[in-house]
């Protein structure tokens, strides 16, 4: 497309850059160069107008392109704006600070609604958004803190009876009655502490754990346990390690 109508680039500059000059002496090759480089400053400052161009003329521009090639072009594009930044030392924040400042100037989006929907983040932002998302991800749910503290008291009440063993072996007899006083209530404790543990930590296991998988084999049970039964055949060794490095 770009090789039939008027482009960034004239049809004989862009060869002359596929073949890196080939065939042409000192002075015709730095007037070529001169001369790009004059097109492609003019070029890019006409994206000023086309900042806010309507959609409806970037979905035509493009309408012929497949997705991937766009996708290509749309990189290609990136590395030369991240190659000027790096060369100029522009610095990202900043210029992530004139792209918002810009999008705000365009009070009438009616024909380029996409403006409103650029969302350019600052390094800053980026580290507290990614710390926010680690900690909601990692950070325990009301159940799970109600089982660690049950695991932890269940720890706490049984810690007694192995001082009270070790004193009794070591240092001196303890007098039983005093020892059944306290070992009751202490027991007891750790009873109740330890089955909530167990009910909780059973019935997570049962929500997120066993339910899926039940799940799934109700709705197709062959094509479950083909899936299954491939990747345990496929790579053994590749499964054995993954569940050593996942402990």
């Amino acid at each position: 497309m770009a090789g039939k109508s008027a482009s960034l680039l004239t049809k004989t500059q862009r060869t002359r850059i596929r073949d890196d000059f080939d065939g042409l002496d000192e002075e015709k090759k730095r007037r070529d160069q001169q001369r790009i480089r004059e097109r492609f400053r003019s070029g890019l400052l006409d994206f000023q107008l086309l900042a806010d161009y309507p959609d409806r003329q970037f979905e035509m521009a493009f309408d012929d392109l497949s997705d991937d090639e766009l996708r290509t072009t749309l990189a290609s594009t990136t590395i030369v704006v991240e190659r000027l930044c790096e060369l100029n030392g522009i610095d990202r924040d900043e210029l992530t600070t004139d792209v918002r400042g810009q999008t705000e100037d365009y009070t009438d989006t009616t024909t380029a609604p996409t403006l409103q929907q650029i969302d350019l983040q600052t390094t800053a932002e980026i580290r507290r958004q990614t710390k926010a998302e680690v900690e909601e991800q990692f950070e325990e749910n009301q159940w799970d803190k109600r089982a660690s503290k049950l695991g932890k008291l269940a720890v706490a009440f049984v810690t007694p009876f192995l001082f009270l063993g070790v004193y009794d072996e070591l240092v001196t007899d303890i007098d039983p009655t005093s020892f059944d006083l306290l070992s009751i209530p202490l027991a007891a404790a750790f009873i109740i502490c330890i089955s909530g543990w167990f009910l909780i930590t059973g019935l997570q296991t049962l929500k997120y754990n066993i339910v899926p998988v039940l799940v799934k084999f109700q709705r197709e049970p062959r094509e479950f346990v083909k899936a299954k039964s491939r990747s345990l055949i496929k790579s053994p060794g590749e499964r054995i390690r993954q569940v050593w490095d996942d402990l």
